[in-house]
């Protein structure tokens, strides 16, 4: 793997890990601070609960970006093309609205009868 490939790898995935601990950390500070203040009732749980990260419905998503993204690049791998062609990011940018499109029909709210 190329070195500045694989210093960029380990900056983003700090990035990103520094992001949700941050992000889990001021909410419970949050959370603490409004039970220290005595402010906590049915409305404010509520609200709070929405506040939550759905890790399974996150994960949901980008497996399915990386799992299109990944099968675009593959079908770019046998494609010919100049160097200089749009194509390939025509290609790729298909794969990934399908992905998004899939995501969006398994994860919308069922209409009920």
């Amino acid at each position: 793997m190329d070195q500045n490939l694989a210093a960029a790898l380990v900056f983003i995935t700090g990035l990103i890990a520094a992001t949700i601990l941050i992000i889990a950390l001021m909410n419970f500070r949050i959370r603490k601070r409004l039970i220290r203040e005595h402010l906590m009732n049915d409305q404010t749980i509520k609200a709070m609960n929405q506040m939550q990260y759905d890790f399974k419905v996150d994960s949901l998503k980008w497996g399915l970006l990386f799992l299109f993204g990944g099968a675009g690049l593959v079908l770019l791998h046998f494609i010919p093309c100049k160097a200089d062609s749009p194509l390939p990011y025509g290609i790729e940018l298909i794969f990934l609205a399908v992905g998004f499109l899939i995501y969006f029909l398994i994860t919308r709210p069922k209409k009920q009868p």
